[in-house]
């Protein structure tokens, strides 16, 4: 691995958050000093949020950090880990954040330190722009199982973000709760090329204080537009974990690899638009004939590198992997590369 201190611009490639997770993630995991500027320049509401805030205090804890810069807004982070040596956190987001992006910062490294750990994480389960619970779960820690991992992630409570429309004493009524637990393990390379038959499907509505027909219509569509059974569908009612609120998940298992793709209610959003809009990208997934969806792409690509290898086919690949495979070249010395399969799908190849 290299050594000294790694400077991150964080206004390159899609100038989002993700730069900010895999930096602190392979911070800690090298031990390398990071120094972090224009954070999130890329996006409407620049520097630290409550969520990458979150990211930050967790990497802390985990790794014992001396940290500068670590306040909501902050553009500019010094982040100086010591040990990876924490066996318990519990992160509170401060709002309905998503616990999923906290969860993406520690996992690689609690995977690779030497002690195991319990992370409990207060703040939004389901949110847009994150992976929910269940992608996480059901979608990408099945492939760190593979590689030889021990995790497990337990949802203790929904917990909804409203899309920026309510107040901060509305988004921290509507805070869920999940628990990470990881044993000490070795990861090893894999590959995920071959696309296996279809073994199962299941499309679930959840609603939280909303009236059925809202989760009826939505799955309509879904055994109109992607020829799902009644028995592959499932309503759930959360309204004990706040609301209004409405998520619509679809997933894809072909038993090797699993898709999960997630649409979310708005108000003023008809049910049918936010289905027709889960099914397209479904659709897409499944058009492109490959057994790893863009965002697990880009999930999968830091703990192949930390393998030492792998290879998966997926879609061509998103600014946001390429953003991200550059971000972890700055720290590790890592081949990452791609070869074209056919139009609009590609292999990549690590080490």
């Amino acid at each position: 691995m290299r050594e000294g201190l790694v400077e991150i611009d964080g206004s390159r490639g899609e100038g989002g958050g993700q730069i900010l997770r895999t930096s602190l993630a392979l911070s800690m995991i090298t031990g390398r000093p990071l120094v972090m500027t224009n954070i999130r320049a890329g996006r409407a509401k620049p520097g630290l949020r409550r969520q990458h805030l979150a990211c930050v205090q967790a990497a802390a804890q985990l790794s014992n950090a001396e940290v500068h810069g670590a306040e909501v807004g902050s553009k500019y982070l010094d982040f100086r880990p010591r040990q990876l040596a924490a066996t318990e956190l519990d992160i509170d987001i401060g709002s309905a954040g998503s616990t999923s992006l906290v969860v993406q910062t520690i996992l690689v490294a609690a995977i690779v330190a030497k002690h195991p750990l319990r992370a409990v994480v207060h703040g939004g389960t389901h949110n847009p722009m994150a992976p929910p619970f269940e992608f996480l779960s059901r979608v990408f820690v099945p492939h760190l199982h593979a590689m030889g991992a021990n995790v497990t992630l337990e949802l203790d409570r929904h917990g909804f973000a409203t899309g920026g429309r309510a107040s901060h004493d509305e988004l921290t009524q509507h805070r869920g709760q999940l628990t990470l637990v990881v044993e000490p393990g070795e990861l090893r390379p894999i590959e995920v090329v071959e696309v296996a038959p279809i073994r199962e499907r299941h499309a679930t509505a959840i609603l939280a204080r909303l009236p059925t027909h809202v989760a009826e219509r939505e799955l309509a569509v879904v055994r109109e537009r992607l020829g799902f059974s009644k028995i592959e569908c499932e309503v759930r009612d959360v309204s004990d974990a706040g609301g209004p609120a409405n998520v619509l998940l679809i997933e894809i298992d072909r038993g090797t690899s699993r898709e999960l793709v997630t649409g979310f209610g708005e108000k003023g959003l008809r049910a049918e638009t936010v289905a027709e809009r889960a099914c397209k990208a479904m659709q897409h997934y499944l058009d492109a004939d490959v057994p790893v969806g863009e965002h697990l792409a880009d999930q999968l690509l830091l703990p192949l590198a930390l393998a030492g290898g792998g290879k998966f086919r997926t879609p061509s690949l998103s600014l946001h992997s390429t953003t991200n495979i550059e971000t972890i070249q700055h720290f590790i010395d890592v081949p990452i590369r791609t070869e074209a399969v056919r139009d609009g799908v590609v292999d990549v190849i690590v080490g």
